[in-house]
């Protein structure tokens, strides 16, 4: 019987800790992923996209699914990437490769303190 009863007290005190939990923290957006590549895509995606020029804007055209998988889904290759630590870069440029829609695009892309900028945009077939 005292056994019941602690294992009773112990699921009241858990369900309450946990809603309290969810109470305070519910909302948020909690990241978990502290790999090279996601933070350089995270910080690209929550900042506006912008592009230096209409030729790299013509080769999407209107859709804004290959931007946003860019930013999602796209692999940042570090090699050769201008970084701020590496190459003391003003504005750290970063190359994406994206396999999307059955092509491969390759895009550079920089990170400005109140953008993110498409610098080139290349289609690989």
């Amino acid at each position: 019987m005292k056994f019941l009863r602690r294992l009773l007290w112990y699921g009241i005190g858990l369900g309450l800790g946990v809603l309290l939990v969810y109470a305070i923290f519910g909302d948020r957006e909690l990241e978990c992923s502290y790999f090279p590549n996601d933070r350089v895509l995270t910080e690209l995606h929550r900042k506006p996209t912008r592009g230096a020029d209409s030729a790299v804007w013509s080769q999407v055209g209107s859709d804004s699914t290959v931007l946003k998988a860019f930013l999602t889904l796209g692999e940042v290759d570090f090699k050769s990437s201008k970084t701020r630590t590496r190459h003391d870069a003003r504005v750290p440029a970063y190359w994406i490769d994206l396999e999307f829609s059955e092509r491969t695009w390759r895009g550079l892309w920089e990170v400005r303190e109140d953008s993110a900028w498409l610098v080139a945009l290349q289609d690989e077939l």
